[in-house]
């Protein structure tokens, strides 16, 4: 669905290696972007047009019109100009990290397939029906709005969706990613007990002799006698091993993080700005929404009586899209700060554990690593992508429904 859109500045060989998109690809997203622009501006002009309806609501409409244009030509304008090489050092660096992290890659890649297949299918099924049913009412209900400005208006909003939707998607891959690394620390951290503690009986059990045992003095000095390594040798060659190959594993893991935080600034870079416009223009559509309900309820706007039902509905069904896109820019993202956090309780943990002094150092270097080098979304710099930014928005948007209900009464 990204190449659909105009939103996927890249593809892949026979061997999945990433390219760059051919001429075609490229005109066709050229096309996209002409085609949403030309889109937008009759939409916004249509409503200019149109009067008899409340001031507030043109405004309020042509503001969130005007914000989703701007932001559905920035996804696309942005993504071939800017993100094409930025898209491939992603997938990558995404290639090299599942090399490392991942037993069975083909497993994990068949299960993402079918995740993102049925996600198209419910949110893109869930779309179309909404956009045709938000038609019918507004066409049946308001004999002032046309069927050309409800088409005008989907184009831009299935764009940044789009973008929406792609954007969750590699925070989600980040996640992921983040809790194999988490796997393989808390791998490390039983395994280190475990070996120390088996460590720890065979040097005592080896101090214990049995009465009957034979001495290697009692034996005839004629007779040859293999060279057999003690058990404290055999222990310490062990615990050697064991050694390098957990500050190999510690070292592999420092190294897989700074690919993973590479990630993050890489994604913050390509869609910091159009989450930005998405959070002004959702904020719109959620006041829009609302005043239009709360009008169409009191009888401030002129609506068919036998379409007051169906329009309060589609107005309640446009809240699904608008919380979908707020969780879906949030969530990832607090889910993805959490999992940082668990990675620095892992190395806190492993640093307790008592490791050899090369390990310890090691473990140290990861510490500062994550001191220095956190993992947050923001929108271009502006807000954090957080809970603190969902429930923000969600307590101006009760305070401003308080207020729109005063004025009314």
């Amino acid at each position: 669905m990204f190449r659909v859109f105009g939103l996927a500045p890249f593809s892949f060989t026979s061997n999945f290696a990433v390219k760059e998109i051919g001429p075609f690809w490229l005109l066709y997203s050229v096309v996209i972007l002409i085609t949403v622009l030309s889109f937008s501006i009759i939409c916004i002009v249509q409503r200019v047009k149109q009067a008899g309806l409340l001031v507030a609501i043109v405004v309020n409409e042509i503001l969130m019109m005007f914000l989703e244009g701007l932001t559905a030509f920035s996804s696309i304008l942005i993504s071939i100009t800017r993100n094409c090489e930025k898209s491939r050092k992603i997938v990558s660096k995404v290639i090299k990290i599942d090399k490392e992290l991942l037993n069975d890659s083909s497993t994990t890649y068949t299960k993402t397939i079918i995740f993102t297949l049925i996600q198209v299918i419910l949110v893109y099924t869930y779309a179309i029906v909404l956009f045709t049913y938000d038609t019918l009412v507004w066409t049946t209900g308001v004999g002032k709005v046309s069927v050309w400005y409800c088409f005008t208006g989907f184009p831009h909003r299935l764009v940044n969706l789009e973008t929406i939707v792609e954007f969750s998607d590699l925070v989600l891959l980040l996640i992921s990613r983040l809790k194999s690394l988490n796997s393989k620390l808390s791998l490390i951290l039983s395994g280190g007990n475990e070996t120390y503690t088996n460590a720890f009986v065979f040097n005592t059990a080896s101090c214990h002799m049995a009465p009957n045992a034979i001495l290697v003095s009692d034996i005839n000095h004629d007779k040859t006698v293999p060279n057999i390594d003690s058990p404290q040798s055999v222990n310490r060659h062990r615990q050697l091993r064991f050694l390098i190959s957990q500050q190999r594993k510690i070292r592999s893991a420092r190294e897989l993080y700074d690919d993973l935080c590479d990630i993050s600034i890489l994604i913050n870079s390509m869609y910091g700005f159009q989450i930005l416009l998405q959070l002004g223009a959702i904020t719109a559509e959620l006041t829009l929404s609302s005043y239009l309900m709360i009008a169409t309820i009191q009888g401030t706007l002129a609506v068919e009586a036998d379409t007051i039902v169906g329009f309060i509905c589609v107005m309640v069904a446009w809240m699904l899209p608008y919380a979908f896109k707020l969780i879906s820019i949030t969530a990832p993202c607090q889910s993805a700060t959490n999992e940082v956090e668990n990675t620095v309780m892992l190395v806190q943990r492993l640093m307790l554990a008592g490791f050899d002094q090369n390990t310890m150092a090691e473990l140290q270097l990861f510490s500062q690593q994550l001191l220095h080098r956190k993992m947050n979304f923001t929108a271009f710099g502006f807000l954090k992508l957080d809970y603190s930014l969902l429930l923000t928005i969600i307590g101006g948007f009760i305070t401003y429904m308080v207020i729109v209900l005063q004025f009314i009464k």
